[in-house]
């Protein structure tokens, strides 16, 4: 019986996973939602740490693992240190948006995203401990590193850049180019790295959750082939693994 475990996003709880879970059940998967630490004390480090000890205390033995955005990450980690792991899974994870940019000045970009990200977390100590955990990890390095079978899904259908003033939503698109270019770059030369798209908001898991338990299982059964681009595009079924409505 394939296990997996879920992991949530930065602030975010274990109960994000409530409609995703019980599919994975319905097609045999014990699935296991947890927490993540807590932001303010947050290291990359103690995060798989943290994983590791949720593992072993819900009986779980060689789990897939799954993450949504900081939960995401945590899972891409885990995939560069287990290669016994049967599969991990990073649902539009990211860092900083502070590089790499395409079609802009990099410079200029750069600057105009850090004094955003100072401005949102000025005054707050826990928040701006968290943003500089952000800004150490370079999750390319991380996603060629995987030593078990990585899978990145992205959203294509997020508002976000439109709820930004103008230079910093030119500086943000830029980022969006550039970390895709470097992401399908990567991907070409990682075999055991797969991309796929959801036409979705940052919270894929919750609008599509359906699409979201068809890709995990479809990669989890060995449905789709290891390192070529999916496509998931939100097609609610992946051979080897479809979920049904």
């Amino acid at each position: 019986m394939h296990q997996i475990i879920l992991l949530p996003g930065g602030g975010r709880t274990s109960t994000d996973w409530r409609l995703a879970a019980p599919l994975l059940e319905a097609a045999g998967v014990r699935a296991v939602a947890v927490d993540l630490p807590e932001l303010g004390t947050w290291s990359w480090a103690g995060a798989v740490e943290h994983l590791s000890e949720a593992i072993d205390d819900h009986g779980l033995e060689n789990p897939a693992v799954a993450g949504h955005s900081l939960g995401g990450i945590v899972a891409a980690l885990w995939a560069a240190q287990h290669p016994e792991c049967p599969l991990a899974v990073n649902l539009d994870g990211h860092t900083n948006p502070t590089g790499p940019f395409d079609g802009i000045d990099p410079v200029e970009a750069e600057r105009t995203m850090r004094a955003f990200l100072a401005g949102e977390t000025a005054g707050d100590p826990e928040l701006t401990h968290f943003i500089a955990q952000m800004d150490a990890l370079d999750l390319i390095p991380v996603y060629r590193a995987a030593r078990c079978p990585l899978l990145v899904v992205s959203s294509t259908g997020s508002d976000l850049s439109a709820m930004l003033p103008p230079d910093v939503s030119a500086a943000f698109d830029a980022y969006v180019r550039g970390f895709s270019r470097e992401l399908t770059e990567a991907a070409a030369r990682t075999p055991l790295l797969s991309l796929a798209d959801m036409a979705t908001g940052h919270d894929m898991h919750l609008e599509a959750p359906y699409e979201v338990v068809s890709l995990i299982l479809g990669h989890l059964r060995g449905g789709e082939r290891r390192g070529a681009s999916a496509g998931g595009g939100g097609s609610g079924a992946v051979q080897g693994g479809a979920v049904r409505r």
